[in-house]
């Protein structure tokens, strides 16, 4: 069989519209073979669905997907332990967690053991550690004759019984000493506040014997002001505050 010609296809189509009572006017309309999305009007193709010999207007569906990105922020808590330079033990005592060493806390008031207004000198003879603060302030503190224990051992490494259950309390190094000179702390400079941290209780006015003896001169040995914010030397003789510590090497 020889294949149909377009005019037999247009005529079969014609014939089964008829049969299908369909107006033969369509007939004249067919969509074209492009895409099989236009229509023929008047012999041309457009965009659009043939209506009543006319080419409407196209009709886009557009679909439009939104996806929705939801960007959970998962904040890793990263936990901070802050560690106090100066802790207050609670028992007359504050610990430079940063040195390790143990320190007196005075209190206010004067003629006690931890009075802040109690001076002492560093020695009686001129150069010896024999003053006040060694053979009333230091003995008293590590449980002598009137102390606060029964301490026998000059070294304080076996006994207990002295000011906190501890024997080797003692004057701090002018290094240690400067340790807990802060001159961020107040307003030491012009007087009006002492040069360190308040955890350590009243700071006297004057000036801190340490037990450091000036190579210069054997008289005098070195303090430290806390008001004034600086450290210096000065004859043993004289009348200073005293602060003890433990603990270091």
């Amino acid at each position: 069989m020889s294949p149909l010609t377009r005019g037999e296809l247009a005529a079969m189509l014609a014939a089964l519209m008829l049969t299908l009572g369909v107006p033969r006017e369509v007939t004249a309309y067919r969509r074209c073979k492009a895409d099989g999305a236009r229509c023929n009007t008047n012999q041309s193709c457009c965009s659009g669905i043939c209506t009543a010999h006319v080419c409407g207007t196209p009709t886009t569906t557009n679909t439009s997907t939104t996806t929705s990105s939801t960007t959970t922020t998962s904040t890793t808590g990263s936990t901070t332990t802050t560690t106090l330079r100066f802790v207050d033990n609670g028992d007359g005592t504050v610990t430079d967690n940063q040195t390790g060493l143990q320190w007196e806390q005075k209190v206010a008031g004067s003629s006690c053991l931890h009075c802040v207004n109690d001076g002492y000198i560093w020695s009686s003879s001129g150069t010896a550690p024999d003053g006040t603060a060694f053979t009333s302030f230091l003995a008293t503190l590590n449980g002598g004759a009137t102390g606060v224990g029964n301490c026998t051992s000059g070294d304080g490494s076996t006994q207990t019984g002295g000011f906190n259950n501890h024997c080797d309390w003692r004057l701090p190094t002018i290094a240690e000493l400067q340790t807990i000179l802060d001159t961020s702390q107040g307003q030491c400079g012009a007087g009006s506040g002492a040069c360190i941290d308040p955890t350590f209780g009243p700071t006297g006015a004057s000036r801190y014997w340490s037990s450091t003896t000036s190579a210069s001169n054997p008289f005098n040995a070195w303090f430290v002001s806390f008001f004034g914010g600086f450290a210096s030397s000065d004859i043993k003789t004289d009348n200073f505050f005293v602060r003890a510590v433990r603990g270091g090497s």
